[in-house]
């Protein structure tokens, strides 16, 4: 009976046990649960439980033990427009727009420190731009672009080259024979500057927020006028379009976009350029004309001026304002000087522009040619006899030769 009792309570016992085993490994259970959710919420590694010393794989990974203290985990990060501003370390832009007289010359100080200088005037300027450069504080010039061998843009080459460092040096494969072309040649031998033969589509600049292009020519004319570099500088959102002497033709091929806030108009203002169309495609907000007091060309066009004025553009010119500078940040554009009057021409018989041959004087004439002053006579004009053999040309092409950059003489037209 003794053992029968015992064998009774040890088999009562031998159940409380289990009972009480099966509770333990249920709250183990749950702690594993609890231990393994947590660790992966942050970032613990506990590839095995110290409470169950199972391995992490043996425990569900689905279940979440709820806490007090559990937090939703943060949301996805997405991406959003930031407005980029201009490196720090840029500075402000500014744009000179030298008076050469009748040529041009522009000087430009980069907002990343560096300069560029377009073209240099006639020979007897180029101690002019030397002096305004280094008053400015430069001896080095980072970027020199020569439009076309004319020399009222490249006489004044020479000298800059031989005084300042020039470490680049862009011009197009179009020559002439000329002594000023011949200096600027030698100058660049004697040089350390590097040459670069430029078409449309070469990158002269590339930085954030800073671009400066080459958009024409595309080719290389016949006319130097029309094989002018054409430059097109982005700062921002900022464009400024220097187009060298360019005129209708070359003009006409640029299909890239320029639309621009202000434009360099070509060859001085003359009638062969700045056409209705191409002021179309630029949209130009001001425009500078460089050209010289009373010039002999009649420059700026009469015509040219009207366009300009009819699209409501501000005009600044050379011959009337001095040196002109336009500054820029990126975003707003100011400048030193106050935009010049249109003044409706008027007309006598002295001072009419004419721009083709009057009704006495029959289509089949020849007329004389100025290669130096770019001018066109007729024949019995008191002026041809002062023109220099060597500066004689003739045509019976009174169209091409205006398409040329001539321009009729205001004493026989």
């Amino acid at each position: 009976m003794k053992y029968k009792t015992l064998s009774t309570f040890a088999v009562l016992l031998s159940v409380v046990l289990m009972i009480s085993s099966c509770e333990l490994n249920n709250i183990s259970s749950d702690i594993n649960d609890y231990t393994y959710c947590y660790s992966n919420e942050t970032g613990i590694d506990s590839s095995v439980s110290e409470s169950s010393g199972e391995s992490e794989s043996t425990l569900s990974e689905t279940y979440s033990f709820p806490t007090a203290n559990s937090t939703a985990p943060p949301p996805a990060i997405t991406e959003t427009e930031i407005e980029i501003e201009p490196p720090a370390d840029y500075q402000e832009l500014k744009v000179h727009f030298l008076d050469v007289g009748q040529g041009d010359s522009t000087f430009i100080e980069l907002p990343n420190g560096e300069t560029m200088l377009i073209d240099a005037g006639e020979r007897e300027y180029g101690d002019n731009v030397v002096t305004y450069i280094y008053s400015h504080g430069y001896d080095t010039l980072d970027y020199v672009v020569a439009t076309h061998p004319h020399s009222d843009h490249i006489g004044g080459m020479a000298d800059i080259i031989n005084t300042f460092n020039v470490d680049n040096f862009y011009m197009t494969s179009g020559i002439t024979t000329t002594q000023t072309f011949d200096d600027l040649l030698t100058a660049l031998e004697n040089s350390q500057a590097a040459v670069h033969e430029v078409m449309a589509g070469d990158i002269i600049l590339d930085e954030r927020d800073l671009l400066v292009e080459v958009v024409a020519p595309k080719e290389i004319a016949d006319d130097l006028n029309n094989n002018s570099v054409v430059i097109k500088l982005t700062y921002g959102d900022n464009k400024f379009l220097f187009t060298g002497d360019a005129e209708k033709s070359e003009e006409d091929g640029i299909w890239t976009n320029i639309k621009c806030d202000v434009l360099k108009v070509g060859h001085h203002g003359s009638n062969t350029s700045s056409t209705a169309n191409f002021l179309k495609k630029v949209e130009p907000t001001y425009v500078v004309i460089s050209c010289g007091v009373g010039n002999s060309y009649g420059h700026p066009d009469n015509k040219v001026l009207k366009r300009l004025d009819e699209r409501n553009i501000s005009v600044y010119r050379t011959d009337l304002q001095g040196t002109i500078v336009f500054c820029s940040d990126g975003k707003i554009i100011s400048t030193d000087k106050s935009s010049a009057q249109y003044i409706t021409p008027v007309t006598t018989s002295t001072t009419q522009n004419v721009s083709e041959p009057t009704e006495e004087h029959n289509s089949s004439v020849t007329y004389v040619l100025n290669t130096n002053t770019k001018k066109i006579h007729y024949p019995d004009c008191s002026s041809v006899n002062q023109i220099k053999d060597k500066n004689k040309a003739y045509t019976d092409d009174f169209d091409k030769a205006v398409a040329e950059g001539y321009v009729p003489c205001h004493i026989c037209f």
